[in-house]
């Protein structure tokens, strides 16, 4: 898998294989660790400039990252997502259906946290991008921005800091998980 992986993308996998929890705020899609394969393919299909065996290739390496979900002891995940996210048809009804049921039943788990910014909330932190807060065993955080071309891994103890802040302001903004659960499965019965 980690050879199919993007260069800059390689060094975050390995952090995240290691994480004793991870903290994702999301405002465009499902956070890649929670997608079904129809919906990374369509996303794909969608909005990356690969095609063929390069696109099929990074939709693998997308599943297979999500085997950390199903360790004996998985890190903990809180995930934040905006509204807009059950909203988004990415890859029509079915594919919307099955991964908005997908993302219920991983809330199922003891150690995945999901939380919505409601659809009236409006301007906050969390509109400037997506980011992804990783804890490792031992030492600081670490975090992780996308962007257009590349991926950037933080690192430097103020910028993490700072975005430590911006996650606990978007987290303050968010639905508790049982609402945000109740919200999904109303979202994946609308796309029928």
């Amino acid at each position: 898998m980690r050879e199919s992986l993007m260069p800059w993308f390689r060094e975050w996998v390995t952090i995240e294989q290691q994480a004793t929890a991870l903290c994702s705020f999301q405002p465009l899609v499902v956070p890649g660790r929670f997608q079904t394969e129809d919906y990374a393919r369509a996303l794909h299909e969608g909005a990356s400039q690969l095609i063929g065996d390069e696109m099929e290739q990074q939709v693998a390496a997308r599943l297979a990252r999500q085997e950390i979900l199903h360790r004996a002891s998985p890190p903990l995940f809180v995930a934040v997502l905006d509204h807009s996210v059950l909203e988004r048809p990415v890859g029509g009804p079915k594919v919307m259906r099955e991964q908005l049921l997908h993302l219920r039943q991983l809330g199922d788990r003891p150690r995945v946290h999901l939380h919505l910014v409601p659809r009236d909330t409006g301007a906050y932190p969390g509109l400037n991008g997506a980011f992804v807060i990783a804890t490792p065993p031992e030492g600081d955080d670490v975090a992780y921005l996308d962007n257009q071309l590349q991926g950037t891994l933080v690192e430097r103890t103020a910028d993490v800091q700072s975005l430590r802040r911006c996650w606990e302001s978007v987290r303050a903004e968010a639905l508790s998980h049982g609402a945000t659960i109740k919200l999904i499965s109303e979202a994946a019965d609308s796309w029928t």
